[in-house]
């Protein structure tokens, strides 16, 4: 089998992909960026759903907290300063808790809007000049102190949980577990449209899919295969495929939930992805200790000719 170049395939949102839906969406109350980090504290905390309102960088002012995109994430920093160059007008951001390093411009172009409103354990919070007492910024500390501890702990119990899932005994059980609870498992394929990214797809039922054809009469060049457990909405664990050339597929993302890691479910996915491509007795999956990083994000060939077999 001939050696394949891999690449790394960055994810796609819809909000990084087209702002211009994400600002309609805003200001039609639709739109909502969840906090991440402590950067923001004690204004914004992990977890608090932020409100939005699309509004141009002319409009914006200093104190306010905007939401800009940067090519592999969005963020929610405070206004600390506007300006204007080359007639286009722009803002400055920084985090509350970083004083000296600011974010640099951001233009029209990467900018979704303000933030309205926190929703903060179904309590919607106002948002009011960032200005507390000597005695409530002493407690915000304390709570800091106590959320950056919490958040080391659940990542040790994370590494921890993720060597033990990586153990033989532990996927022994894991699998003995999932063939005892013999859940109802269905599959269903994603077709991402071109110009939104993966947020947004047509969703069609395995046995309509054709890898040669798309609803545009077009190759698919990039897919999703989920996988639902007992009929519930949410996928226990998906994998996208990427064309890279006419017979090479790469796994450019792939998840699979926590309390199924070691189960198998990656093994059934790529089956059942075989299966669609048209895998057949002469084909074979390369790599498969690489396969099993896949859903960590990490791009691997997944499918490629062997021996002049015809499919994928």
């Amino acid at each position: 089998m001939s050696g394949r170049t891999i690449k790394t395939l960055p994810p796609k949102s819809l909000a990084g992909a087209c702002p211009e839906i994400a600002r309609v969406l805003a200001d039609r109350d639709g739109m909502t960026f969840r906090a991440d980090g402590t950067c923001m504290y004690p204004t914004l905390r992990p977890g608090d759903v932020l409100c939005l309102q699309s509004r141009p960088a002319a409009d914006i002012q200093v104190g306010d907290i905007a939401v800009c995109r940067r090519p592999t994430h969005l963020f929610s920093h405070r206004v600390i300063a506007k300006g204007v160059k080359d007639t286009k007008a722009f803002i400055v951001t920084r985090p509350d808790r970083a004083p000296r390093k600011d974010d640099g411009p951001t233009f029209d172009d990467d900018l979704l809007g303000v933030v309205t409103a926190i929703k903060r354990q179904g309590k919607t919070l106002h948002l009011g000049p960032p200005d507390h007492s000597w005695l409530s910024r002493r407690w915000f500390a304390l709570g800091l102190v106590f959320m950056e501890y919490r958040l080391r702990a659940l990542l040790l119990g994370s590494v921890m949980l993720a060597w033990a899932q990586q153990q033989a005994a532990y996927q022994r059980a894991a699998k003995a577990w999932l063939r005892l609870a013999r859940p109802q498992i269905t599959f269903h394929v994603r077709l991402p449209l071109p110009a939104l990214g993966d947020a947004v797809f047509r969703q069609v039922a395995p046995e309509a899919f054709d890898i040669n054809k798309d609803w545009r009469n077009r190759p698919v060049q990039r897919w999703t295969l989920a996988m639902h457990l007992n009929g519930r909405s949410k996928p226990a664990a998906w994998m996208t495929f990427a064309r890279e050339k006419r017979d090479t597929w790469t796994v450019a993302e792939g998840f699979v939930a926590t309390c199924y890691r070691g189960t198998g479910l990656a093994d059934l996915l790529l089956k059942q992805a075989g299966d669609l491509m048209g895998l057949r007795h002469g084909a074979a999956l390369h790599d498969r200790k690489a396969l099993e990083s896949a859903a960590a994000g990490q791009a691997r060939t997944v499918f490629a000719r062997q021996d002049g077999a015809q499919g994928w």
